[in-house]
């Protein structure tokens, strides 16, 4: 992403009346997904855009056009936002896409707890992207993959020419975590267990209406394939 000095922003202003632009600052030239990533941190944070607007000094109207269009905010607006979500300028434009999560500082006090069994299948059971580990004549490779819950169960698409598929019936370890660098907080759910394929058209089906699992790779990924835990951990870190 880049930046520039600009004195306003495109579309409504953060001002009460929703609209115009306030005040010299610095400006996103290229607001990327902005929108998105603001709209999908309110939610996950579980709040009401009355709420985001009131702690942004923002108007709705304005925290409505963020979420919806391809804005442009001034660099000040960005940072209120921001802090109002708990996250970073650079989060809300996708720049720590560029690297690996997890370089900033350790939190004031922080705690490592051990996570019960109950709590790592509620925090897998929507769904999203995990990593599995396999054994290969190579050696291990760990892959990123979209996943859903069926019940216990692991279930992932993939192709019948990959590597997975061609080792299938095998042990493999899997996990998930999520990350919030912002507040340098998060928690990784670590699964040990055997990955089958499924073979009958009927439990494809149940399968299919169940989790439906969207691989982002696209392509034929009509392999399903089911990871039957032995064993299962998580942590933890927080304040």
């Amino acid at each position: 992403m880049t930046a520039q000095h600009d004195t306003g922003s495109s579309g409504p202003g953060p001002g009460s009346n929703g609209r115009g632009s306030g005040g010299a600052g610095s400006a996103i030239q290229d607001p990327g997904d902005l929108a998105a990533r603001v709209g999908q941190r309110r939610r996950e944070l579980k709040l009401t855009q009355q709420e985001v607007a009131a702690r942004a000094g923002m108007s709705v109207p304005y925290l409505a056009y963020l979420e919806n269009h391809l804005a442009t905010p001034t660099g000040a607006a960005l940072r209120q936002l921001a802090t109002a979500l708990q996250t970073t300028p650079e989060a809300l434009l996708g720049a720590a896409d560029r690297r690996a999560p997890g370089p900033g500082p350790q939190s004031e006090r922080p705690r490592l707890r051990a996570i019960e069994s109950a709590e790592c299948y509620e925090l897998l059971a929507a769904g999203g992207v995990g990593r599995g580990g396999f054994d290969t004549t190579d050696g291990p490779v760990v892959l990123p993959v979209n996943f859903g819950m069926a019940g216990h169960t692991v279930v992932l698409r993939t192709g019948a020419d990959t590597e997975l598929a061609a080792r299938l019936d095998c042990r493999v370890a899997f996990e998930v975590d999520r990350l919030d660098e912002a507040l340098s907080r998060g928690w990784s759910v670590l699964i040990a267990g055997r990955a089958t394929r499924v073979k009958k058209e009927e439990q494809v089906r149940r399968i299919e209406s169940h989790t439906h699992v969207e691989p982002w790779a696209g392509g034929a990924r009509d392999v399903y394939v089911q990871i039957h835990p032995h064993r299962i951990s998580g942590r933890r870190i927080g304040v």
